[in-house]
């Protein structure tokens, strides 16, 4: 369905963009609802006073987490590495014959139970 291009969801970027004041965030994780704004998206981010202060210790009151967090890329956009390598990829055709077999399917060739 992508082409063959992977997608990454940013979790931190979309939290920020959409629930800048954290409501959502407060209203389903009670345990960060004393933290400030910069940590509220970031909870990982506090040193041992700051959970302190703010009554939420990762590991004990929050979970630490799994992986680490998605970083914003770096590279300009290009996943290979340096983007002035000025080498052109060949597309990745790793689903080349996705499109014909989307094609092949047509309207009401399918049902539904």
């Amino acid at each position: 369905m992508t082409g063959g291009r992977l997608n990454r969801f940013n979790i931190v970027k979309q939290s920020k963009d959409y629930d800048q004041l954290g409501a959502y965030v407060k209203l389903w994780c009670p345990e960060l609802k004393d933290l400030p704004k910069e940590f509220m998206h970031e909870p990982w981010k506090m040193n041992q006073f700051q959970q302190m202060e703010y009554n939420c210790r990762l590991g004990v009151d929050y979970p630490n987490p799994i992986v680490s967090p998605s970083q914003p890329r770096t590279d300009g956009g290009n996943r290979h590495g340096n983007s002035n390598s000025g080498k052109q990829r060949k597309p990745n055709n790793r689903n080349r014959h996705q499109s014909k077999e989307m094609k092949s399917l047509k309207q009401g060739d399918f049902k539904i139970k």
